[in-house]
C-alpha cells in the first residue's frame, strides 16, 4: 500500500527542516521512495529554473558511466518524455514504457536498452509554475515496468518536492559566504570532456562542485559542468552560461564556449567561472522570482530609489496600479517592504 500524499508532505516538511541543503533532502527522500516502489537506479536533480539546466545531481552508481548520454539526448530535443516537454505539459510525470509499439526512443534504444534497463520513470519536480528539479527512475528487470499506482505517486511528490527545492534553490542564492571565491576560473575540455588544461581557480571550483554533488568519482567532470557541455554542444550556440549556488558558499557564474583548433581542426570547449556579480544576480533573481515584464521595471525603478508616484509618472499608469504591482512583487519574492525587497534582489550580493 503507498502512502498518502499527506504522509508524504509531512516527511518533505521534516527533511527540509533537518537538512541544511538539498542533497540531504534528496537523498532521503529517494530512501523513503525505496521503501514505496521498487526500482533498481535513480537519479534526481536540482536544476536551474531559468535555464532547466543541471546544477547539482543524486545519481545511483551503475548510471555514472551514461549520465554524459542521457543528458545530450536530453538537449538534443528529439525524443519522447524530454523535461522541457513535461515542464510544459500538463502531466508533470511520464512512463517510458508507456511509448513501446507507438514510438522510438534514442535514449532508450541507443542508451538505456543496452544497459538491461527495461523502463524508466520520470517527474518535473514544480512550484508555481517554475521547475526546480527532476527525478528519473529505472527499472532492471526484463520486462519490469512501472505501474499506474507508481506513476501517481510520482505525480503527486512533483508539486511536494518542487516547493522544497525551490525553498533550497532561493536559501542558496541569498545565504552565501564571500571566503569561497578563488578569482575567475578556467577550464578547456576536449570532445569528449576530458580535462585539458585549467589554471588554479578552475581546478578549485571542480573540487567545489564535486565535494557540492558528493561525487565520489574525483575523476570525473562535476555534473552541472556536464551539462553545461551538454547543452551547449547540442544547441550549437556560441557560447551558454548557467548560474550554481552552492549551499553557503557562493553563487557562480559558468560559461562554456567552443574553441576550434585551426591545425588539428579539433572542437575544444571552454569554460569559465565566476563569481556572480550584483548585476548578473539582480537580473537571474528577477528571473527565477517569476516577474512580469512590468514588475521588472517596477522594481528596477524601486531599486534606483524611484517613489511610486514617480513610478507611475513614468510608465503612465495609476498611483494604486503601482501599489498593486509593488504586492504582487513582495508576493513572488517573499518580503513586506521596499527596503527588503532592495535588500534580496540587489544590496546583499556585493
Amino acid at each position: 500500500m503507498l502512502y498518502s500524499m499527506n504522509y508524504w508532505n509531512e516527511k518533505s516538511n521534516y527533511f527540509w527542516d533537518k537538512y541544511k541543503d538539498s542533497y540531504l533532502y534528496r537523498e532521503q527522500m529517494i530512501l523513503l521512495l525505496q521503501k514505496q516502489i521498487s526500482f533498481d537506479a535513480y537519479c534526481c536533480t536540482v536544476v536551474n529554473p531559468t535555464t532547466l539546466t543541471t546544477v547539482g545531481a543524486i545519481t545511483e552508481c551503475s548510471l555514472e558511466s551514461i549520465h554524459q548520454d542521457i543528458l545530450a539526448a536530453e538537449y538534443d530535443k528529439e525524443d519522447v518524455h524530454l523535461y522541457q516537454d513535461l515542464v510544459e505539459s500538463n502531466v508533470k510525470s511520464a512512463r517510458l514504457s508507456d511509448t513501446f509499439g507507438k514510438q522510438k526512443s534514442r535514449r532508450f534504444t541507443d542508451i538505456l536498452s543496452p544497459r538491461q534497463i527495461s523502463d524508466e520513470l520520470r517527474v518535473t519536480l514544480m512550484d508555481k509554475g517554475k521547475c526546480f528539479g527532476f527525478l528519473t527512475l529505472f527499472k532492471k528487470e526484463e520486462k519490469s515496468y512501472f505501474t499506474d499506482q507508481e506513476v501517481l505517486l510520482l505525480e503527486g511528490l512533483s508539486l511536494i518536492m518542487g516547493k522544497a527545492l525551490r525553498d533550497y534553490f532561493y536559501i542558496e542564492l541569498e545565504k552565501h559566504s564571500k571566503s569561497s571565491y578563488m578569482g575567475s576560473g578556467v577550464i578547456i575540455l576536449d570532445q569528449y570532456l576530458t580535462l585539458q588544461s585549467t589554471n588554479e581557480a578552475g581546478k578549485q571550483y571542480i573540487t567545489l562542485l564535486q565535494e557540492f554533488e558528493r561525487s565520489k568519482n574525483l575523476h570525473r567532470l562535476p555534473k552541472s559542468l556536464q551539462a553545461i557541455c551538454a547543452k551547449l554542444s547540442a544547441q550549437d550556440e556560441k557560447s551558454f552560461s548557467v548560474f550554481i549556488p552552492l549551499a553557503d558558499k557562493i553563487v557562480l557564474v559558468a560559461s562554456a564556449s567552443f574553441l576550434r583548433s585551426g591545425a588539428s581542426h579539433k572542437t575544444m570547449i571552454a569554460i569559465t567561472i565566476d563569481k556572480a556579480s550584483p548585476k548578473e544576480m539582480f537580473g537571474h533573481l528577477m528571473e527565477t522570482y517569476a516577474l512580469t515584464a512590468r514588475e521588472k521595471q517596477v522594481v528596477t525603478s524601486c531599486i534606483q530609489g524611484a517613489s511610486t508616484k514617480e513610478i507611475a509618472n513614468q510608465f503612465k499608469i495609476s498611483y494604486y496600479t503601482v501599489q498593486d504591482h509593488l504586492k504582487g512583487i513582495f508576493y513572488k519574492v517573499g518580503v513586506q517592504t521596499r527596503n527588503e525587497l532592495v535588500w534580496k534582489l540587489f544590496a546583499n550580493h556585493p
